[in-house]
């Protein structure tokens, strides 16, 4: 019996392991994707944070500025990304077995962890560009 069910779900077993595989990957490539693009714009207002500092900011307080516009990027592109996926997944649901296309856990841990990378992505080079001298940025053109 189990080499003739073996037989019949081993196709299914595979599609199974694939979709889980691309999922990762997905997820992966949007970690990437997230941090460069995130710390590319961090980089480019680098002038920005040593003109504030100059100014007289505090180093806490432009780095929370900073942080906070990647965290809000990123939080509109989750909210669009669980709307899409909700409604894509009707279609995606007569391949899975026992499992929703719509697991809220699945969901949370995907913003989760695109969060963390946005708090990483935008925290790390926000941090590095407060260190810049606030007379070298006054400097450059």
């Amino acid at each position: 019996m189990s080499q003739i069910v073996g037989n019949v779900t081993r196709s299914w077993r595979l599609g199974a392991v694939m979709f889980a595989a691309f999922g990762a990957l997905a997820l992966v490539v949007a970690m990437i994707g997230l941090y460069s693009v995130i710390a590319y714009s961090v980089a480019q207002r680098r002038q920005e944070v040593g003109v504030r500092i100059a100014l007289g900011a505090r180093v806490g307080d432009v780095v929370r500025l900073i942080v906070f516009d990647g965290l809000r990027i990123v939080m509109v592109g989750v909210a669009l990304g669980i709307a899409l996926a909700v409604v894509t997944g009707q279609w995606l649901g007569p391949l899975l077995f026992q499992v929703s296309p719509r697991d809220p856990v699945v969901f949370a841990v995907v913003a989760l962890v695109l969060v963390g990378v946005a708090l990483v992505a935008s925290g790390l080079p926000a941090i590095r560009a407060s260190r810049v001298d606030p007379a070298t940025s006054l400097r450059a053109d």
